[in-house]
């Protein structure tokens, strides 16, 4: 907490106020009914108007930032159920493929019927796909610009008067003539600023790790009743050939049996355009 209400102050010298007055016992009183406090917290950290009170304006602050973006993140590369099971006329390593038992790149596992039964003395020996990583997708589009150094700030109009969170400024517009008010002589222009920057957008390297394991099962009837025999296979291993009992092909299913998710690494992001530009200006007299 320390480090942070430090990099706070830091951003906050830059808002010192810029006048006063020591006379300040000589000023008028300021209107109750025009009083705000000011909160600051590092770009990130909540800033929130506390117990419901009203957002009055609020913007960033701060002066240099570094032209950088922050860093990409990847999600993760989830297993995938092998969808397809090809039928050959021959015995492994099985050639002259007689037809399949398929479903949809989405499949769950549950029963998938070939579209027309394999009769038995039609193959010799069927061939299981192994599970696979499915790509990564990043977590955002595109990252935010590096904002560390600026500090976000929200002017709050309380609900109940003067309550206030103990680290906020508490504040009144100026008079009309710029000067400040008695017990708030301290005037500040808070000058915003807009970050137009924009961040080339994120990508994710292949697929690596990951721990899959399917099992899948065939059956001779289309409802899958009556299984033939399953088999293991993971997604390090190449398509495995196997024979199969004599009996009709018409329909599989598949499960995992071990389903770890793999890795993939993110692009770097860079700023493509755009600068800080200066937003608006807002002045007041606080306390401090």
């Amino acid at each position: 907490m320390t480090t942070m209400r430090s990099a706070v102050f830091l951003t906050l010298t830059a808002f010192a106020p810029i006048g006063c007055s020591p006379e300040s016992y000589d000023l008028p009183s300021p209107d109750e009914r025009e009083h705000f406090y000011v909160r600051f917290e590092n770009h990130g950290d909540s800033t929130d108007c506390l117990f419901g009170d009203e957002v009055l304006w609020e913007g960033l602050v701060g002066k240099e930032t570094p032209d950088k973006c922050e860093a990409c993140e990847c999600g993760p590369a989830a297993c995938t159920l092998p969808s397809k099971v090809t039928v050959h006329a021959s015995v492994c390593p099985g050639e002259d493929d007689v037809g399949s038992v398929e479903a949809s790149e989405s499949w769950d596992g549950s029963c998938a019927a070939a579209a027309t039964p394999i009769q038995s003395d039609a193959f010799a020996s069927v061939t299981f796909e192994p599970p696979a990583l499915a790509p990564c997708a990043p977590v955002a589009p595109a990252p935010e610009p590096w904002r560390r150094p600026l500090a976000d700030v929200r002017a709050c109009k309380p609900k109940t008067p003067h309550r206030i969170p103990g680290y906020a400024f508490s504040c009144y517009p100026t008079q009309a003539n710029g000067e400040c008010w008695k017990g708030y002589p301290f005037r500040h222009d808070f000058s915003t600023v807009i970050d137009a920057r924009t961040c080339t957008p994120c990508s994710c390297g292949a697929p690596t790790g990951g721990e899959c394991t399917a099992q899948i099962t065939l059956y001779q009837d289309e409802r899958c009743f009556d299984a033939l025999g399953n088999t293991l296979i993971t997604n390090i291993e190449s398509p495995l050939c196997s024979r199969v009992a004599n009996a009709p092909l018409a329909a599989m299913r598949s499960a995992f049996i071990q389903d770890e998710p793999g890795s993939c690494t993110p692009s770097v992001s860079t700023i493509e355009g755009g600068k800080l530009e200066p937003g608006e200006t807002h002045v007041a007299c606080c306390d401090r």
